[in-house]
C-alpha cells in the first residue's frame, strides 16, 4: 500500500513536531493508513480513514493513559473506525437500493413498461414506511441517508445533542427496517 500524494504532502509540510500529536501523528499515520487499507480492502479510503483516526487520537490523547502500548490503542482505533466505514457503506448501497428516485431515472427504449411501475411502486412503499415514522426519526433518516448531513451538522439544525442525533438514527432505521419488512409481507399477503 502506497501512500496518497496529498498524505505524503501534508507530512512534509506539516510544522514541527511541538506537542505530543503532533508526534503521535508524524510517527504513526503511515502504519495507520497500511492497517486501514489491509483491514478495509480496496474499497475503503485510506486518507479519510487516517483522518478519522487522527481526529479520535486528538480528542482522547489526553485520556490515553500509558497502560499499553500506543500503537495497540491506534490499531483498536483503526479497526472501528474501517468497521464503520464498512457499516457506512453498507447502509448507502440498501438506502440507494430503497430511494432511487422515479423522476431522476430517464426511460430508454430498453426499459421494459413493467420497469417503471415496479420502481414507482417501491417508491411509494418507501414513502409510506417513511410518513409511519415518528417526526424526529423521519427528519434525522431523510437529513443524515439522503441529504448525506454529519451528526454534528444535524445536531445544529435541530438543537439537538450528536449523540442523541445518532441514539434516534440508530432507533430511526430500526424502525425503518422493521416498518419496510412488515409491509413487504403485507404485499406478499396480499399478491396470494
Amino acid at each position: 500500500m502506497t501512500t496518497s500524494a496529498p498524505f505524503k504532502r501534508a507530512l512534509t509540510l506539516a510544522p514541527p513536531v511541538t506537542e505530543p500529536f503532533d508526534r503521535a501523528f508524524r510517527e504513526h499515520a503511515p502504519r495507520v493508513a497500511r492497517w486501514a487499507a489491509r483491514l478495509g480492502g480496496p474499497t475503503i479510503d485510506c486518507d479519510e480513514v487516517v483522518q478519522d483516526v487522527f481526529v479520535v487520537v486528538e480528542r482522547r490523547l489526553a485520556e490515553f493513559r500509558g497502560d499499553g502500548k500506543l500503537t495497540t490503542w491506534l490499531f483498536r482505533i483503526t479497526a472501528k473506525i474501517v468497521a464503520n466505514h464498512h457499516r457506512a457503506a453498507r447502509r448507502r448501497r440498501l438506502w440507494a437500493s430503497l430511494t432511487r428516485r422515479i423522476e431522476d431515472e430517464t426511460p430508454s427504449l430498453d426499459d421494459h413498461p413493467g420497469d417503471a411501475i415496479e420502481k414507482r411502486e417501491s417508491t411509494r412503499r418507501f414513502y409510506e414506511v417513511m410518513n409511519v415514522l415518528p417526526q424526529k426519526y423521519r427528519e434525522v433518516l431523510t437529513l443524515f441517508e439522503l441529504e448525506e448531513m454529519s451528526t454534528e451538522d444535524i445536531g445544529r439544525l435541530l438543537d439537538t445533542p450528536p449523540a442523541t442525533i445518532r441514539v434516534w438514527l440508530h432507533r430511526a432505521r430500526q424502525a425503518f427496517v422493521t416498518a419496510w419488512r412488515r409491509r413487504q409481507r403485507e404485499d406478499e399477503r396480499e399478491s396470494i
